[in-house]
């Protein structure tokens, strides 16, 4: 038999409240169930969201420090990404049908500041992967040279991961060591058919109003023919000739406080 009846109670915390009380008779025994207080339950759900919360948010920093981005991108995505103009709206377009469907090279040239690090984070974040400055390729290399590392465990992270994002390839200095691994990574990246993303602070040759030659500033300055063709064949390019994006941001974010 169960019996239930409106009940008025009171809580340490907030109060008097109201609630349905349940007694009930189960094999000679009764059983009596007082309602909980609302705001309690309502808290007590809070602060279990908030704690899971909390743990997803941990899983992805810590998934997001294996693929090597930094906290600065920590909420980089296309969502807010702020395309202002024709250029970035279009970049930023093909940059989510890249991540939609991973596939050959994706190669972002431009000044400091355009935004391209945030749509390859975005990209990253949804494909998964890893990033690295071309410098950092070298220091760790370096290591493995010195005996901190296994050259060979290094090579396979940069040739299996699901994508591989080289920043600031400009960055380094020329020489055969850069040109080797760059080569043995992008060459084995291309037979096993997995994307890979350079960023680069320069420009194209065909742009280029550059009198002297070669051109510093030329991203054909920096890498090899092999590399080029193969970027040629299934790569493609992405310009951004924008105003600092930063300094735009900045300013957007000033005026709109």
């Amino acid at each position: 038999m169960t019996v239930c009846e409106t009940v008025t109670l009171n809580c340490e915390k907030h109060g008097v409240y109201t609630g349905e009380a349940v007694t009930a008779s189960l094999f000679g025994k009764s059983y009596n169930y007082k309602p909980a207080c609302p705001v309690c339950e309502e808290e007590d759900k809070a602060a279990q969201e908030k704690t899971l919360f909390d743990f997803h948010e941990k899983e992805k920093i810590q998934r997001w420090r294996l693929m090597n981005i930094e906290k600065l991108f920590y909420d980089s995505g296309f969502d807010n990404f702020n395309a202002y103009n024709a250029q970035l709206r279009e970049n930023l377009k093909v940059c989510g049908k890249f991540a939609g469907n991973p596939a050959g090279k994706l190669v972002m040239l431009g000044e400091n500041g355009n935004g391209k690090t945030h749509l390859a984070i975005s990209i990253l974040k949804e494909t998964g992967g890893v990033i690295y400055t071309a410098y950092e390729i070298g220091i760790m290399l370096r290591d493995c040279y010195n005996g901190n590392g296994s050259e060979r465990e290094l090579f396979e992270e940069l040739c299996a991961a699901p994508l591989l994002v080289i920043d600031e390839v400009e960055k380094i200095k020329d020489s055969d060591a850069k040109q080797n691994w760059m080569s043995y990574v992008v060459g084995k990246r291309y037979n096993r058919m997995l994307p890979l993303i350079f960023i680069a602070n320069c420009h194209v040759k065909n742009d280029c109003g550059e009198q002297t030659k070669p051109c510093p500033r030329c991203l054909e300055y920096h890498l090899e023919n092999d590399i080029l063709s193969r970027i040629i064949e299934d790569g493609i390019i992405l310009k951004f000739n924008s105003d600092d994006y930063r300094e735009k941001i900045r300013g957007m974010n000033k005026w709109n406080c």
